[in-house]
């Protein structure tokens, strides 16, 4: 299937050459000294992982600044709330005391203790963007799937007139049920499915992907059991860290008030937004309003909920839409152009498969300096382009526009033996 992307981008992806882009780098320390529910040395650990990855590799792509700063001296704390148990583990895997919250619920932390920084980096690199996960179980009153928010320690670009900082930190429920399957697929250049052509039909058709409201005349996003059966009782964890990695980026009410711009009633005034929706975008804090649709981003014109409404459906998958995009746009962030055409993560010997050519070509690569062909990082070769490489194995380029069953189960080699012949830094940030 075709995708509509920047010529700019395509010619500079078949010239190999990469766009220069925002590096979204993932640090999953904070799990490994938790709950570890992003273990990759485990299957469900391992799905959940690089459902994450999936969404950060998207916006890494996507998002083309290229005038951050490095910063040299970084130094910073971040901080959790609605937290079920009354200790945790910091990013160094020392103990943390929690304060128990008003409601005698839960408790709250952060991971500066008298002002002595706790985080696990000492700089971040020019044109990156650290976003520390984590999994904890919620307590009892919390009713959120997910939390996500940006941090201090603001850089600017020349200008001065972007919202930037060194990032922030996403952190999942546990205590739900998830859904981390890569399918119907979780990138642009995988296939939507089937949408009604008639766009406000009276019922939700039996027929198509894509869940329709007629109580709230509106789609609410991709019916993920239309693919898969399991996933209809569970949230959608690829959809959630897309949502949630927009709060990481600075979509929270303080800053769009600030940086892009709110009216008397709420709405969104930014730029951006107003000439894709064709006037003021219907806000509520730092989110859309309830069931506002646009066109998902880089589809042929399949319509959704917003990303960032604050509501979601179970077994409901909600892709980026333009809305979306355009509120990142307001925030200063240059987004443009999509997955290219062909792009197919895993396929490091870009032939247009993920076999076991593309592992020579991983090992040979982590080894040395090599950059890797459909790399979304585009910077560091370590363990998730190996996980992406044996969750794609199998793939083509022609075949990543049929949905394959989330329970097929590839025969290779246990990733147990192939993490003992390659040596990784347990705490090494991913992309």
């Amino acid at each position: 299937m075709r995708r509509t992307t920047t010529l700019l981008l395509v010619l500079s992806v078949l010239a190999g050459e990469r766009a220069v882009a925002v590096s979204i780098v993932l640090d999953y320390a904070l799990d490994a000294h938790n709950e570890n529910w992003f273990d990759p040395s485990t299957p469900d650990g391992r799905a959940r992982r690089l459902a994450v990855n999936a969404a950060a590799d998207l916006l890494s792509v996507i998002i083309t600044n290229d005038d951050w700063a490095p910063l040299s001296n970084f130094r910073e704390s971040i901080t959790f709330t609605d937290i079920a148990a009354a200790t945790i583990r910091d990013l160094d895997g020392g103990t943390l005391i929690g304060t128990p919250e008003s409601d005698g619920r839960g408790y709250s932390y952060s991971s500066s203790t008298n002002d002595v920084d706790t985080t696990n980096r000492g700089s971040v690199d020019a044109n990156e963007y650290v976003i520390y996960v984590g999994a904890f179980a919620f307590d009892s009153a919390a009713t959120a799937n997910a939390k996500a928010g940006w941090d201090s320690n603001d850089r600017r670009n020349a200008a001065g007139d972007e919202f930037n900082t060194w990032g922030g930190r996403v952190y999942f429920n546990t205590a739900y049920n998830w859904y981390a399957g890569q399918n119907p697929g979780a990138n642009p250049v995988d296939s939507y499915g089937i949408q009604d052509p008639d766009k406000t039909p009276t019922a939700d058709s039996s027929a198509d992907n894509w869940e329709w409201s007629a109580a709230d005349a509106a789609w609410k996003g991709f019916d993920l059991a239309s693919v898969d059966p399991s996933a209809g009782s569970a949230r959608d964890l690829y959809g959630t860290a897309l949502h949630e990695l927009m709060h990481a980026l600075g979509a929270t009410s303080t800053v769009i008030e600030d940086y892009v711009g709110v009216n008397l009633a709420g709405d969104f005034v930014g730029t951006a937004l107003t000439a894709e929706h064709g006037g003021p975008v219907p806000g509520d804090g730092g989110h859309f309003a309830e069931d506002t649709q646009s066109v998902v981003w880089a589809s042929e014109g399949v319509v959704s909920e917003t990303l960032l409404d604050p509501n979601s459906r179970l077994g409901v998958r909600k892709h980026l839409t333009r809305l979306d995009a355009a509120l990142l746009t307001d925030l200063g962030y240059q987004v443009e152009g999509a997955y290219p055409d062909g792009f197919l993560h895993g396929d490091y010997n870009d032939d247009g498969l993920v076999n076991a050519a593309d592992y020579t070509v991983w090992r040979d690569a982590e080894a040395g300096s090599t950059t890797l062909a459909n790399d979304p990082s585009f910077t560091e070769i370590n363990l998730d382009d190996l996980l992406a490489w044996q969750d794609r194995y199998g793939h083509s380029a022609i075949a990543l526009t049929v949905p394959v069953p989330s329970g097929a189960l590839i025969a290779l080699p246990p990733l147990a033996a192939l993490i003992r012949r390659r040596r990784f830094d347990g705490n090494k940030a991913c992309h």
